[in-house]
């Protein structure tokens, strides 16, 4: 429980949600790149 409290457990977490949804955009552009580029 003293986990969840801690505020480097909450900064922790923030971070690496931040950084999960800013690459997840850019892993969904550069395959959207990729996708536009394939003969039909």
């Amino acid at each position: 429980m003293e986990l969840l409290l801690s505020a480097e457990a909450w900064i922790s977490l923030l971070t690496l949600t931040f950084l999960e949804v800013v690459l997840g955009i850019d892993n969904i552009i550069f395959i959207a790149i990729l996708a536009g580029r394939l003969p039909e």
